[in-house]
């Protein structure tokens, strides 16, 4: 009688081991699997150091830079201010940075033609612009360009641009009394500018003729130096331009200073104290400004190692010698004060540029 249930329970037992057996078979492949999967993922190559994660983080990776020449695009003609203290700056690339850097001038287009080849260049931290406020404060008024402040991140200031108005000492023009005098005595009055419509040193002198109500006739030239020249070789009656430029032939007696636009006035070693036309009386008052910029999208970490450059050259006292020399101060400005004093233009000159479209 026990024989059907034995018989039973051994064909029980049976199942119970076949399941046994297969189940082992099928966890010992889910492991061999599971190893497998491992074992490729651990065979993948580390992702690349620096790579931004999905979250924005920044690059880790160590900094390989510079290892070749830095070019800097100068916008500006050879002899004018900026042309000068960048051709400086770049000197000490050399002995600061282990590497070149080399200036080169891209003129014409009120700087924009040098502004559009720096923005075609790779932004890779081996370029860099000599760039002035006007470039976005007044240029664009009288300019189709195809750039935007976003489009540049200022890196250090070179020097505030202090523009004085002059006339060649054999005419006997010594002062704005004078000049509106020799203009009533029938005269039009030929001023030297640097470039046209959407440079500074064009509107800013172009508007104080307009306010003084002077008839006058605008004599365009590339650059600063080849203007001051102009006006002492006797070509033009009056001239605008920085203390580069002009500093040697006042102090020589060749031109005078008849005043600048900088509102509390300019004192230039060796000359002394240049009156604003605001202490004369005259309503109009402009502080340019040029500094070193690589556009926006180069790495911030490149960025900090150009300003540590420039403000270790600013640092040097042969530099402060050379800047003494020509009565300038570098002016070692940060981004945002860049960008306030840009602001700042753009409010003053929707005053000035009615007065010269």
């Amino acid at each position: 009688s026990d024989y059907p249930s034995h018989k039973f329970l051994i064909q029980e037992g049976g199942t119970t081991m076949k399941s046994k057996k297969l189940l082992s078979l099928l966890l010992a492949l889910a492991m061999v699997m599971s190893m497998a999967a491992c074992g490729a993922k651990t065979n993948e190559p580390p992702a690349t150091s620096g790579t931004p994660s999905e979250t924005g983080a920044p690059a880790t990776e160590e900094l390989n830079w510079p290892t070749k020449e830095i070019t800097l695009i100068q916008p500006w003609s050879l002899g004018g201010g900026p042309d000068v203290i960048t051709r400086q700056i770049a000197s000490y690339s050399d002995k600061i940075l282990g590497v070149p850097m080399i200036v080169e001038n891209h003129t014409g287009g009120s700087g924009t033609i040098g502004m559009n080849d720096f923005l075609e260049a790779e932004d890779d931290g081996y370029t860099l612009f000599c760039c002035n406020g006007p470039l976005f404060s007044l240029t664009p008024s009288f300019i189709d360009v195809d750039y935007t402040i976003d489009d540049i991140s200022p890196i250090c200031g070179i020097r505030i641009t202090e523009f004085v108005i002059l006339s060649n000492a054999s005419s006997k023009i010594t002062n704005i009394q004078e000049l509106k005098d020799y203009a009533a005595a029938g005269h039009t009055v030929k001023y030297a500018t640097t470039g046209g419509p959407g440079n500074d040193s064009y509107t800013m002198i172009s508007a104080l003729f307009a306010l003084l109500d002077i008839p006058c006739e605008a004599v365009p030239y590339d650059g600063g130096q080849e203007a001051i020249n102009a006006l002492v070789g006797g070509h033009v009656d009056i001239a605008i331009g920085s203390p580069p430029t002009y500093r040697d032939y006042v102090i020589n007696g060749q031109l005078n200073c008849l005043g600048t636009f900088i509102p509390e006035g300019l004192d230039v070693e060796g000359i002394g104290h240049i009156a604003s036309f605001k202490e004369q009386g005259i309503d109009v008052e402009f502080t340019g400004m040029d500094y070193l910029a690589v556009r926006s999208s180069v790495d911030p970490r490149i960025q900090e190692k150009l300003r540590e450059f420039v403000l270790e050259v600013y640092a040097d006292p042969e530099f402060q010698a050379f800047m003494a020399g020509m009565g300038m101060k570098a002016w070692d400005s940060d981004a945002a004060e860049i960008l306030s004093m840009i602001d700042s233009q753009t409010e003053a000159m929707s005053q000035y540029i009615p007065l010269v479209q």
